[in-house]
This record gives structure tokens, sequence and C-alpha cells, in this order.
């Protein structure tokens, strides 16, 4: 399917360009709604429990008891006794309507640590429905490799990250940076993949042979 599936949470959020187009389809995720009408941005559907959100300025609940009574197809209310995060649900949504292209915003940091790490595996689990998937932020950008190479343009200047997200990745070659790796093994235990840095004119890459890798790009021009 042309066009991707964009996911706004309630974590850290820093108003920025997040690439809406024509066929992208565009979901906030219960505190998320704040974010997007901050922007003036209705998204296509908001769906949550509704925590965050009621937690927040009165005006975001009453915005939305509004649109659920004008457009009751673009609000989706979850129970809070429920397996899925508001945002894996959200993930579902994107699977089901054909999307293989994911970008969360608003998925780091905020006051709830235990998110941050769900949407790290909900990135895992894009992965794994055979999609692809990106956190991204003002300042970084996260995704997942497994058995397969991710490449970088030249141009790309900052700090470049790699995690072992299960017991052992092999074969792993880190390419164009600093710090070079060449079919080495990554293990959970040992942060041996942080820090590293893009070299501006290098076509940097990172791939795993066997195993899954957290791969963090923190951008250097913020």
């Amino acid at each position: 399917m042309n066009g991707k599936c964009i996911i706004v949470s309630a974590g850290s959020f820093i108003p920025m360009d997040i690439n809406y187009n024509e066929g992208d389809f565009l979901i906030a995720c219960d505190g998320g709604y704040a974010h997007l009408s901050k922007m003036g941005i209705l998204p296509d559907l908001i769906i949550g429990d509704f925590d965050s959100l009621s937690q927040m300025p009165g005006q975001y609940m009453e915005e939305l008891r509004e649109i659920a009574r004008n457009a009751p197809e673009r609000v989706m209310k979850l129970s809070v006794m429920k397996d899925d995060t508001d945002t894996l649900k959200a993930v579902r949504v994107g699977l089901e309507k054909g999307y293989d292209k994911f970008y969360l915003y608003g998925a780091l940091g905020g006051s709830r640590l235990d998110h941050t790490f769900a949407n790290v595996q909900t990135l895992l689990f894009i992965k794994h429905h055979g999609a692809k998937g990106y956190i991204m932020d003002a300042s970084s950008m996260l995704l997942v490799a497994e058995n397969e190479t991710i490449r970088f343009n030249p141009g790309m200047t900052g700090m470049l990250s790699v995690f072992c997200l299960g017991e052992k990745a092999k074969g792993v070659s880190i390419k164009g940076t600093l710090f070079e790796m060449d079919n080495g093994v990554i293990d959970n235990d040992f942060p041996i993949g942080v820090s590293n840095e893009f070299i501006i004119d290098e076509k940097a890459s990172v791939t795993v042979e066997e195993g899954t890798l957290l791969i963090c790009v923190q951008w250097d021009d913020v």
C-alpha cells in the first residue's frame, strides 16, 4: 500500500513536521490527541482508554466528545482492562488497513518509562508482522534490524548506537562509522555498540546476519 501509518502517542513530543501526506493514515493514541490538537491537526482516528488525556487540560476531552458526537467513526474507545497498549492497538489497526510503514511519535520519554520500553517492543511487533517501524522525535530515531542490512545515506551526522534485543546478535558488521565491526557478536549484557559516530562522507551500514538489533540514531544538528 502507498502511504504510511503515523501514530502519535502521549509521550514526550516537540511540535515538528510529521510528514503527513495524502494516502497516509494518522492515529492519535490517547494523550497524543493533545499533541496534534496544539498543532491544529485532526487525526483520522483517535484510539485509547483516555486515561492520559483525561489528566490534561479539560479542553481536550471536550474536543474529543465533540468529535465523537459529530464523527463517531473517528473515535475508538478502549477498555482500561486490555492486553494491548493504546499504541500497539493503533499498530494493529494500521496493519489491518494494509499499511506496511509505521512512524511512531510521542513514543519516548514523558513520565512513563514503561511505555518507552513497550514501544521498543512494538517496533519488534511491527517487524514480525512484515512491516517497517520507526520511533521518531525531534532529536532521534529508533528502528529494529533483524537478519538484514540497514543502510544510511552519505551526509548523516551524529551518533549511532546498536543494542542486542535477544541473547546474542551474530554476524554483526558496522561500516562507514568512526568505530567499525566486521562479522562480530553483540550480547545483551555488554553495550559495546553505544555512542558510535557517523562519518559525513561515508555510506554507513549496519548488518546483522542472525539476531535482532535496536538501532538508535541521534541527530547532530539539534
